[in-house]
């Protein structure tokens, strides 16, 4: 009962705010009437009765109404070309190759538009990095590994040399067998020489005269040939000479045969 008490009090609280006027009401109007005739105290009871019904009724009906609306709406579709990525989804080739022509596109334009190159070298490193370490499926990231080293060695005051060797252990690992192997090695050869760095020269030349020495076999003279000036200038005269008298029986001919035959003469007069 006190249930029933507290519910219909609530309905006729909330029913107040929402429900017309009783003026000008035929319920109205006979509820007047029913007070002011006690003898039609029947009649009065069954209307007001019938009122609290059609209020019960229609507080119900309209918290019904309420909890089915949000039921009923429908989200909107997301097309195929508005769904995001999901965060680990790879970028095809074709869309890193976008991204990397983009970025040369960028590096050209800074190289184009600066009064100043040294200004543009750490913007130019960036850039490079990113094709490197983002787009790594992209068949330019191997010229791109030699474009960065020879930035970081031949413009770079003072030359990055550190990271220039990382890069070039990591190219030699993604492209053991690539033709700018050799580009790059010559990069380092010039700016080790240039910058007479002669212990790094004669560490990035060594694993190819111990291949030599394994395999008997000589492929071109330039790596022996830097090994053995490295020698000849750290002071080791005797392997320098080894290495002098390899090439020049190998590739007499070349630049560096005539150039081991006049250090060959040189280490003669400095054993005297």
């Amino acid at each position: 009962m006190k249930t029933q008490y507290i519910f219909s009090a609530i309905t006729k609280r909330f029913i107040s705010k929402v429900s017309f006027p009783l003026a000008g009401n035929p319920f109205s109007e006979g509820l007047r009437t029913s007070r002011s005739d006690k003898s039609d105290s029947h009649t009065y009871t069954l209307l007001c009765n019938t009122l609290c019904a059609m209020r019960s009724a229609l507080f119900a009906g309209l918290m019904i109404f309420l909890f089915l609306i949000p039921a009923c709406v429908t989200p909107p579709k997301i097309t195929d070309d508005k769904k995001p990525l999901s965060a680990g989804k790879k970028a095809s080739v074709e869309e890193q190759e976008q991204k990397v022509n983009e970025l040369f596109g960028r590096i050209l334009s800074l190289t184009e538009e600066a009064e100043d190159r040294q200004s543009i070298l750490p913007q130019m490193e960036a850039l490079y990095d990113e094709i490197i370490n983002k787009y790594p499926d992209v068949p330019l990231v191997e010229e791109t590994y030699w474009r960065l080293i020879v930035l970081l060695i031949d413009e770079f005051k003072p030359p990055k040399v550190d990271k220039a060797e990382k890069l070039y252990k990591d190219f030699l690992g993604r492209y053991p067998d690539s033709t700018l192997g050799f580009n790059i090695e010559q990069a380092f050869g010039q700016s080790y020489y240039a910058n007479k760095m002669w212990d790094r020269l004669l560490r990035i030349f060594t694993p190819h005269v111990k291949k030599f020495i394994a395999t008997g076999k000589l492929d071109r003279p330039y790596h022996l040939f830097m090994f053995s000036e490295a020698k000849f200038n750290l002071g080791d005269l005797i392997e320098a000479e080894k290495g002098y008298k390899i090439v020049i029986e190998f590739f007499p001919k070349t630049t560096e045969g005539e150039t081991s035959q006049k250090r060959l003469e040189e280490i003669k007069k400095l054993k005297k």
